[in-house]
């Protein structure tokens, strides 16, 4: 199994079938799908996998995802059987063996302070239990298995679209080398995000076209039932339910536009030159179809020296267009936030950290690349908003103030125990959050000075025409 940078991605990365057999077994006409947590009222005598399902079934189902995904098996993928009480284990096993509590705790305390997440306890116990609750079945990679969950409460023929999705991965896995895509990328989520948008969206189309053959629908009535039966658990962070409705059915939608140009060799082309961004698949027509507009790298130089002793560089990542749209949708309303996440061109976050303190110990840079000098200004008027609502909710609230910043570009907003530079220079923009103005100045200097730096060693970008 791949794990992309975020933990909440490495869990719904294991949960590959969750979204999409809900919503097919209802695309099937069949009884109304309880998720898996969710008890029925009765259980008819093939409503449950048998412990000693008959091979055969499963070998049907293999023929019907290589027939849908016109791919052949190189080689039968091996079968598990998990009890529901054995996932939640597995997932934190898999989990742990690439992340330690550290770095899982570090990256959800820069989701916080940037004000992607609430402050919550216990985030990634309640996140693994969120899953657990939608898991019918999984593929996991790293061992080439398909894995079967056992005493689920749900219809037989649900599960039978669940398996055919993660046969659907299996496939790619052999034919289409999983382990080239940046499933992985430590440092940039956004990256990852994108390429798992191509790994689930394909996986997506082939589940639907399974589904309008045996039910005999539209695709567009599909995925209108898909729409309205396959929400995530509402108690879910909204972070975490936009990631899943992005990488199954933004990826749908980047998949069927491929699919129409090319079929599925045309798919099968995009394996070896997937979307770099979640602004190409977002904007898949204008960004990643007819012409590419690749992300510009951003860097962030090591300001730990410039905090002062013991701060160290605790997080490190590229947010994207997906987690901005996030970030302002939480803060702002749904009409007022998308415009400020559109010219999103490139990004870096770090984070950093004085010992095991609070978030108000903490700093945070943000440095972004905007296609336009009016989009750098729409993102620095939007996240000016967002931030005093953060300094009133993460920081104990007090009067805010707010200043000119020292280049006359940009402003500094402070409470007593919190203060922000928000700076724009024609397309880029930069956010440093430090616990004093001082702070926060010393390190924007920092940041704008190596900038200017790397600027003499490469050409001015042209702002667009917008």
């Amino acid at each position: 199994m791949r794990d992309p940078i975020s933990a909440q991605a490495t869990v719904a990365r294991m949960a590959l079938a969750a979204v999409s057999a809900l919503a097919m077994a209802s695309a099937l006409s069949l009884p109304s799908p309880a998720r898996a947590s969710e008890p029925t009222e009765s259980r008819d005598s093939d409503a449950l996998l048998d412990e000693k399902a008959a091979p055969a079934e499963l070998t049907e189902r293999q023929s019907e995802a290589e027939a849908v995904r016109e791919l052949k098996f190189k080689s039968v993928p091996a079968y598990k059987r998990l009890k529901r009480t054995e996932i939640a284990p597995l997932l934190r096993e898999k989990l742990f063996e690439r992340y330690d509590e550290a770095e899982l705790d570090n990256m959800v305390l820069a989701y916080t302070q940037l004000g992607l997440l609430k402050p919550a306890d216990g985030l990634l116990d309640q996140l693994v239990d969120a899953y657990v609750g939608e898991l019918v079945a999984f593929y996991d990679q790293d061992e080439d298995t398909v894995y079967l969950i056992e005493d689920l409460p749900v219809p037989r023929a649900m599960q039978r679209i669940a398996e055919l999705h993660e046969l659907v991965h299996a496939l790619q896995d052999q034919h289409l080398n999983l382990d080239s895509l940046p499933l992985e990328a430590k440092h940039d989520t956004d990256r990852a995000n994108a390429a798992l948008a191509l790994v689930e969206g394909d996986a997506t189309l082939a589940t639907f076209d399974y589904a309008v053959e045996h039910a005999r629908l539209s695709l567009g009535d599909a995925l209108r039932i898909a729409l309205a039966t396959s929400q995530p658990d509402p108690a879910m962070p909204y972070l975490f339910r936009r990631e899943m409705h992005f990488v199954y059915f933004d990826g749908l939608e980047l998949a069927r536009a491929l699919h129409n140009v090319g079929g599925w060799e045309a798919l099968n082309k995009a394996f070896a030159d997937p979307p770099a961004s979640t602004e190409q698949v977002l904007h898949f027509r204008q960004k990643y179809l007819d012409e590419r507009d690749e992300p510009t790298p951003v860097t962030v130089p090591d300001c730990s020296a410039v905090i002062g002793e013991g701060w160290v560089l605790v997080a490190d990542d590229v947010l994207g267009e997906l987690y901005t749209q996030v970030l302002f949708r939480r803060h702002l309303s749904f009409l007022r936030a998308g415009r400020p996440s559109r010219g999103w061109d490139g990004d870096r976050l770090h984070l950093y950290r004085s010992g095991q303190g609070d978030g108000a110990d903490c700093v945070l840079v943000w440095r972004s690349v905007w296609d336009s000098e009016r989009d750098a200004t729409e993102f620095e008027n939007a996240y000016r908003k967002v931030l005093a609502r953060k300094l009133r909710s993460l920081h104990g609230g007090g009067a805010i103030t707010e200043s000119a910043a020292d280049n006359g570009q940009g402003r500094i907003v402070a409470t007593a125990t919190r203060a922000a530079v928000v700076l724009v220079d024609k397309c880029e923009a930069l956010v440093v959050e430090a616990p004093s103005v001082d702070t926060a100045r010393a390190v924007a200097g920092h940041v704008l000075a190596a900038s200017r730096h790397a600027d003499e060693q490469t050409p001015d970008k042209e702002p667009e025409d917008r």
